[in-house]
């Protein structure tokens, strides 16, 4: 089983860097995965106010991810 941290999950789902992209991709669809709440708080955190990605959009983003 692989913990994923927070950066895995947001170059996975935002797919903003092609040298990560396909290694996160992997990580996340090969593989167990374990993610503390604590990482998906960070990742909301991120999304919400450095993406300005809309509440709406990340609970479904992660209910999709889950």
């Amino acid at each position: 089983m692989l913990y994923l941290d927070t950066n895995v999950i947001l170059r996975y789902l935002l797919e903003d860097s092609e040298k990560f992209k396909e290694k996160s991709k992997e990580y996340i669809e090969q593989n167990s995965v374990y993610i503390k709440n604590e990482v998906l708080a960070e990742v909301v955190y991120v999304l919400n106010k450095t993406y300005k990605v809309p509440k709406d959009s990340i609970k479904t983003i992660l209910q999709d991810l889950l």
